[in-house]
């Protein structure tokens, strides 16, 4: 069986098929387009559509639908946009995304199935990565944003006492400051600036410093550090067996892993399987229709009442 997994980012749409016998993406089937998040509702959803077509003309396969890693706010469950006030994809307000995209493409409803980017990474991650056999995990996204998720046994867990609201952690405080501030891009280039006096433009300009600038190694050592003192509640009210650390600042984790792993001894601590692939891999499963009913109580349900 094959389906097509489909992240929207804030500047893009990338697609890829998805084989699920063998649970690995196609890599020739890979598409990414441009996409301005400003856009009208027909460019966008053109872009969108345009990208899983070509995925699927590449390979000439059948599939059996499409799954899409969706940022909110979003109604995952009936793909309904509520995009307003978040300076992105604001012309999809109101927007039936799935009647939309199952027009175009020539597909049922029922098979265009949506859910959060940061869950679908983590889904990804704890059914088919390496850390699949854990059963209790927390997966984060780190980059413009914290992104966050609590699986059981592969199935996100967004509401009761173990878990913040939502699953989310980005709207939590850190000292003084919203977390998303802090263990984010900005955050990294802000407490550079603040221990060298230097603006950097990014964490990749701030990871080029290093072995030889001291406050660009006091940076990371302090982003650890900080990450796992702010985590440390939340992994052990949910009894952690594993943390799973994706997004773009995973990819600087020589840099800070060791202090993190230092502040959380208890948890194993684990960089993402499939990168940047985490999350269309993660909406390709939805269309696996044992696991995306399974996921209609704990999940798609609770998301109403949050």
């Amino acid at each position: 069986m094959r389906s097509i997994g489909v992240d929207i980012g804030g500047s893009h749409v990338s697609s890829c098929m998805y084989e699920h016998l063998d649970k690995t993406l196609l890599p020739e089937t890979h598409v990414t387009l441009p996409v301005h998040p400003q856009a009208s509702r027909e460019t966008i959803l053109a872009t969108w559509a345009a990208a899983i077509r070509q995925t699927s003309a590449s390979l000439h396969l059948p599939f059996q639908g499409v799954g899409i890693a969706m940022p909110g706010p979003f109604d995952y469950y009936h793909g309904i946009g509520l995009f307003q006030g978040v300076c992105k994809y604001e012309s999809l307000y109101q927007a039936n995304i799935r009647e939309e995209l199952s027009g175009r493409l020539n597909l049922p409803g029922q098979r265009v199935r949506f859910i959060n980017d940061a869950t679908a990474f983590s889904i990804a991650e704890a059914r088919v990565g390496k850390t699949r056999h854990y059963a209790r995990h927390v997966a984060l996204t780190l980059g413009t944003g914290l992104g966050a998720s609590f699986l059981i046994d592969g199935t996100p867990i967004i509401q009761g006492e173990q878990v913040p609201p939502g699953g989310y952690l980005y709207d939590k405080r850190h000292g003084d400051a919203l977390a998303d501030d802090v263990f984010s891009s900005r955050g990294l280039v802000q407490k550079y600036f603040e221990l060298s006096g230097h603006r950097v433009e990014g964490v990749l300009a701030i990871c080029q410093r290093i072995p030889t600038d001291q406050p660009a190694i006091q940076t990371f050592e302090w982003f650890g550090r900080e990450l796992g003192r702010f985590l440390t509640p939340f992994l052990t009210r949910f009894r952690a067996d594993v943390l799973i650390i994706g997004g773009n600042i995973a990819k600087a984790h020589p840099y800070f892993l060791a202090t993190l792993t230092a502040h959380l001894p208890e948890v194993a601590i684990h960089i993402s399987t499939f990168g940047e692939d985490s999350a269309m891999l993660g909406a390709a499963l939805l269309l696996d229709d044992t696991y995306y009913e399974a996921l209609a109580t704990p999940y798609y349900a609770a998301l109403k009442t949050i």
